[in-house]
């Protein structure tokens, strides 16, 4: 009885691990080196990169267990440990420095033409704090805006029918609405490392999924030396992927900061690590504009082990 039920055990971890590792990840540029390694062969283990038209659709997916990995915003990681999700971070994708941005029809110029008008915004915590701080600047509160909910997929056909008046967005929309004519009143420059894109797993699945994790965050930073060494072929590949111009790739990407191997450690080490100190800032800050309902504790969040050379 024994023997059956050893080889019964025996069969299911096999059977775990023989399924493909699902990664899950909106349309953004900064998740595009996931795609671009798996395009050039990077992956040698079963990954699958799936594409989700919304972060709120990630998010769900990923608590349900349908993914075994999400590419996340912090706000979102912090969002998962208030619900006492076990999550590990095991890798920075990248840090928005203007690729998130809030943009507005003509004539409005500023912020504080934001009263009273309709403004598109994603159901997800990203989208919710992006709006938040540039409010914050603005010296604007909720109630002054008519936030319309939708989804990144949903905001340009949205703007474009006369919907809304402004969209809180990331690229590709970002560039598709500048190119009809939107103007551009706050980008994540003006919130340095406020917003940070970065994988996470099910910490049970650790150990069970330690050479398909390895292989992913390998895989990530060989696409990031492609990037480097052929940024034209790159790019032309993120465009038709996106289904914008090489142009526009190039801008979205020099909205973004893709931190190296070397660099990827000195944010993710040390007691604490800098960006366990970004989470800090960032969970006090969502908790004082009641993106929380409680109090959230971001210690051991953070795993080193796949991007240690």
């Amino acid at each position: 009885m024994k023997s059956v039920l050893c080889l019964l055990l025996c069969c299911l971890s096999w059977a775990v691990n023989a399924s493909p590792l699902k990664v899950g990840t909106t349309m953004w540029s900064g998740y595009e080196p996931l795609y671009l390694a798996q395009h050039n062969g990077f992956y040698n283990r079963d990954i699958r990169i799936i594409n989700y038209p919304s972060s709120s659709e990630v998010m769900r997916s990923f608590r349900n267990k349908a993914l075994e990995v999400a590419a996340l915003t912090l706000d979102e990681v912090i969002q998962l440990r208030e619900k006492k999700l076990p999550v590990t971070v095991f890798l920075i994708c990248d840090i928005s420095n203007g690729s998130d941005a809030l943009l507005a029809r003509p004539p409005i110029n500023r912020l504080t033409d934001l009263k009273g008008k309709r403004v598109a915004v994603e159901s997800t915590a990203v989208g919710a704090y992006v709006l938040t701080r540039a409010l914050d600047i603005g010296q604007l509160q909720l109630q002054d805006i008519r936030p319309v909910n939708k989804e990144n997929n949903e905001q340009l056909e949205a703007y474009l029918k006369q919907e809304v008046d402004a969209v809180v967005t990331y690229e590709p929309v970002r560039s598709q609405l500048l190119a009809n004519g939107a103007r551009e009143i706050f980008n994540s420059r003006e919130i340095p490392g406020e917003i940070v894109d970065v994988l996470v797993v099910h910490t049970e699945l650790l150990d069970q999924r330690r050479d398909e994790l390895q292989q992913l965050t390998d895989g990530w930073f060989r696409a990031l030396e492609h990037m480097k060494k052929h940024p034209e072929n790159s790019q032309r590949y993120i465009a038709e992927r996106q289904k914008i111009s090489p142009q526009d790739v190039g801008r979205s990407l020099r909205g973004l900061e893709f931190p190296d191997r070397k660099k990827t450690l000195k944010l993710m080490t040390g007691s604490p690590a800098l960006l366990e100190i970004s989470l800090q800032r960032l969970a006090e800050t969502m908790k004082g504009n009641q993106l929380l309902h409680q109090d959230v504790s971001v210690t051991n969040l953070l795993s080193v082990e796949f991007v240690e050379p």
